[in-house]
């Protein structure tokens, strides 16, 4: 599989949650990292996901929101992946921000170089990561 999805989760169906159009699809990699994506019921079916399938999670760098500080913090994002900054690659408006996920997997988060200042990230230091559970697209082989 090509995609042009920076980031690439691989793991197996943990739960699948079918609503009247939209089903709720628990994604858990082999290191314990979970995610949350949220398709049309025709899209579950046509993936043929059940428990136990195996599937990845496709989610576009410019879709991470990453921040600081996030204990008390309540949000409606389904998926809140604590990590630490592994890479910066600055640019003229945008920055690339490489985070390796608590469980060892690595996200790539596109932001704009404002929010980098603004957050003062750095390689080592500990951030989170928001990805809305619609804005993550499953795939299967």
């Amino acid at each position: 599989m090509k995609t042009s999805a920076r980031n690439v989760l691989a793991g197996t169906v943990t739960k699948i949650d079918k609503g009247a159009v939209n089903s709720e699809v628990d994604l858990t990699t082999a290191s314990g990292t979970a995610i949350v994506a949220i398709i049309t019921n025709n899209s579950v079916e046509a993936l043929g996901l059940k428990v136990g399938s195996k599937a990845s999670a496709l989610i576009k760098a410019s879709w991470v929101i990453l921040g600081t500080g996030i204990d008390g913090v309540k949000l409606s994002a389904r998926n809140v992946l604590t990590g630490t900054v592994d890479s910066v690659a600055e640019g003229a408006v945008n920055a690339e921000v490489a985070v390796r996920l608590a469980g060892g997997e690595k996200l790539q988060a596109i932001i704009t170089e404002n929010s980098l200042k603004g957050l003062h990230l750095k390689a080592g230091d500990k951030v989170f990561a928001v990805i809305k559970a619609s804005s993550v697209i499953l795939a299967v082989e």
